[in-house]
């Protein structure tokens, strides 16, 4: 070879090298990334907690006391830090019957026949 015609073994080996650059290069950038993180809600862009319409008020809150969100049976979250659907009935059921004259012990006792092992933390005695 006089060094005229570029070797095909060459132009491989380039191009390989321009992939790991390039693929160095996106992982150092993609490190250098804020990565997204759970906010609190804010209130005129100040980092306070926003009372969710949805909650009880602090002499019943003791209600749903212990309980954990029946939505789903991987994730731990408190009744009263719930802020999903499922959480939100149930916190609006609770004001319902509330407001019908019901006692907040039977109002539980009726939660733990429906929802049974549902609301309880693992590790907890069973509620029925």
């Amino acid at each position: 070879m006089n060094g005229t015609k570029g070797n095909p073994i060459n132009a491989i080996l380039m191009a390989l090298v321009g992939l790991l650059v390039g693929f160095i290069g996106g992982y150092l950038i993609g490190q250098s990334r804020p990565q997204p993180v759970a906010r609190l809600a804010t209130v005129a862009g100040q980092n306070a907690p926003v009372n969710c319409p949805h909650d009880l008020e602090p002499q019943n809150a003791w209600i749903e006391a212990g309980f954990r969100c029946p939505a789903t049976d991987t994730v731990q979250v408190l009744l009263s830090d719930c802020h999903c659907a499922v959480a939100h009935a149930l916190k609006d059921r609770i004001k319902a019957d509330l407001s019908q004259g019901k006692q907040g012990a039977e109002i539980r006792q009726s939660l733990i026949t429906e929802y049974g092992d549902r609301l309880k933390l693992r590790g907890e005695a069973s509620l029925r």
